[in-house]
Formats: C-alpha cells, structure tokens, sequence
C-alpha cells in the first residue's frame, strides 16, 4: 500500500513541474513577443510647450567714472612764481591757477610789437613811393613780406604773453598738483590733473541680447555692487554701436547728483525692461546641438521629429526659443540618447 502511495505522490510531483514548464514557456513567449513588437521604438519622455511669462530685467556691473578728466599740460615754458590751487581745489573754467614769470615775455613782446610797428609804416611809404614811381613793386613786395613775417611774430609773442597765467581748461577738482612755486616748466610737462565730478557716469558692458532690450534716456538704478549699499538713480546716455571682443556693448550711464556718489566706486546697474514679458520655453535638457545649431525632437504620430530652433535667454532650467516651436507641440524632454529624426518613440510620463 505504501509503494502505491509513493508511486502516486511521485507521479503527482512530475505532472506539477511539467505544468510549471508549461507556464514558464507561455511567459517567455509572451515576453519574446512583446519585446519583438517593442523593436525600434524608444521610451520618450515629453511636455507640451507653452507661453510662460519672463522676467527680463537684467543687473550690470560698472565703475563710476567722472564725466571728464585732463591731465593739464603746460603749453608755454618759464618760472613758476606762483601756485594759486591745490589738491582738492574746486576750480570753474577760466580759474587762474598759476604764474609763470613774464618778465622775458614783456620783453619780447614789446619788442615784436615794435618791428611790426616799424614795418607797417615802411610798408605804407612804399605804397606811395611806388604810386609815384619812386620804388620797383619787387620793393614793395619784399616789404610786405617782412610785414607778414613781424605780424606773425607779434601773434605768438601775445598769446606767450597772454598765457603766462596758466589758466583752467575745464572745471572740476584739482586731484593732483604736479608743480611747486620757482620750478622751471617747458611744454607738454604735466602740471595738474582735473576731474570733473560735477557729474558722475558709469559705463556696463552688456551683451547684445540684453542690450537690444534698452534704449537711451531710459531710467535706471544702481547700488553699490561691494556693500549693497546707497541707491542711485540715473539715465543711459548712449549705447555703443561696436561690441567688444567678448561680444558685449557698452552702455553709458549718467548717475543723478547724489552726495554719496564717489568716483571709482563699483556699481552694480539695475535695468528695468519692458514689452513683452512672454516666451516659449522648454527644458534646458529638451535642446541638443550647439547655441548656434540648436535642436529639440517634436512627438508627431509616434514619431520623433527634429526640429531646428533658434535659442534665446535663459531663465533657471528653462530656455527660452525665439522660433521653430509653437504652442501645443510636445517636446521630447527625457530619453533622447537613443532618438534620431523619424525614429519610433513611445511616450511615458508626459509632463
């Protein structure tokens, strides 16, 4: 009875694993078939492209320059006698600001005045001679010419003269003072550096994307880029025509009188933009290819379809397309590794 029933329990054991071979290889069939179905479709992720608002007010850093400066040079020579500013002067146009001994100058001067003198009372006799017949018209051209030479002569010697005071070309501070009374001075020697801080300006440089955003007397603002602090105000002067070597523009800014305001202080400029604040964007990781060759890959009847797109401001993850993406279209995002133009993708997860 005992064999009986081993024998039963046996064969009960053997249908049992054959029936799980059985279903395993139903299994394996149903997955070979599946996975034959899958062959050349790849597992995409998309998102739908929208209009999303962007802000495009943009910050610029500067360093705050006077609006004029010279280095003043001496256009006559002599002696100093005397200095009549110094460091930190404040000083108009016209402003006196040094003497140069014009003892040699008065002399020469009178002394040019009375050759030119002289020769005009010879050029006038010589007129009437010749009218008489008394002189040949080469005499009276020699004299004219002499005339000529003396009058020429008398110019130099007043403006010498004239300029023994040295006076200021344009107003503003005396920053540095580079001569001291009884120093002997010859042209193109430094003398005194002028700034003209009366107004103050600060040049950004900016690239072109940012700078077709702005436009002349457009207001701006401004901190102080290294403590965040003062709050200025002021208005762009002029853009430049001509980007730099690193493509940027730069764009001049005259700041608002403000008594904080110091030369050489570096700012950071705040621009306010305006217009259309609205832009196509998609994920940063939607776009392949270079800035200047960029693409993304369109799900089109389940099919991937590469796009050209043209690439314009990025804001955090997302980046904004100027054109070659309409609203509505569904962009791959994710599993792009694989995906070619009109390759079959299937879509999961859309976002």
């Amino acid at each position: 009875m005992k064999k009986i029933i081993g024998i039963l329990v046996g064969a009960l054991a053997v249908l049992g694993i054959v029936l799980l071979l059985a279903g395993n290889k139903k299994k394996i069939q149903e997955q070979t078939t599946s996975v034959a179905q899958a062959e050349g479709t790849e597992v995409v992720t998309t998102c739908t492209v929208t209009k999303e608002e962007c802000n495009r007010d943009f910050t610029s850093n500067g360093l705050a320059q006077a609006s004029g400066e010279l280095n003043f040079v001496s256009e006559v020579s002599g002696r100093v006698t005397a200095v009549y500013v110094d460091k930190g002067s404040k000083v108009n146009k016209g402003t006196a600001l040094l003497k140069i001994d014009s003892d040699l100058l008065e002399a020469d001067y009178k002394a040019a005045r009375a050759s030119y003198d002289a020769l005009k009372k010879d050029e006038e006799r010589f007129s009437r001679s010749y009218e008489a017949g008394g002189v040949t018209i080469q005499q009276l051209d020699n004299i004219r010419t002499q005339l000529v030479a003396a009058e020429s002569r008398l110019a130099v010697s007043k403006w010498k003269l004239d300029n023994a005071v040295v006076k200021a070309p344009i107003g503003g501070t005396i920053n540095n003072r580079f001569v001291e009374p009884g120093a002997l001075i010859a042209p193109n020697v430094p003398l005194f550096e002028i700034v003209d801080d009366s107004r103050i300006k600060v040049i950004c440089n900016v690239p072109e994307s940012k700078a077709r955003l702005i436009s002349a007397g457009q207001k701006v603002s401004a901190v102080s880029a290294d403590s965040g602090s003062g709050n200025f105000t002021g208005t762009v002067k002029n853009i430049g025509i001509k980007a730099d070597r690193g493509l940027n523009y730069p764009v001049e800014i005259l700041l608002d009188r403000n008594a904080d305001l110091r030369v050489g202080m570096y700012l950071k400029v705040r621009f306010e933009t305006s217009g259309d604040q609205g832009g196509i964007l998609v994920p940063r990781k939607a776009v392949v290819g270079s800035v200047l060759s960029a693409n993304v890959y369109v799900a089109e009847n389940g099919k991937a379809v590469k796009r050209d797109v043209t690439l314009g401001e990025m804001f955090g993850d997302k980046i904004e397309i100027l054109s070659g993406l309409e609203e509505g279209e569904k962009v791959i995002v994710a599993g792009l590794m694989n995906v070619s133009d009109g390759v079959s993708i299937r879509v999961v997860n859309e976002q």
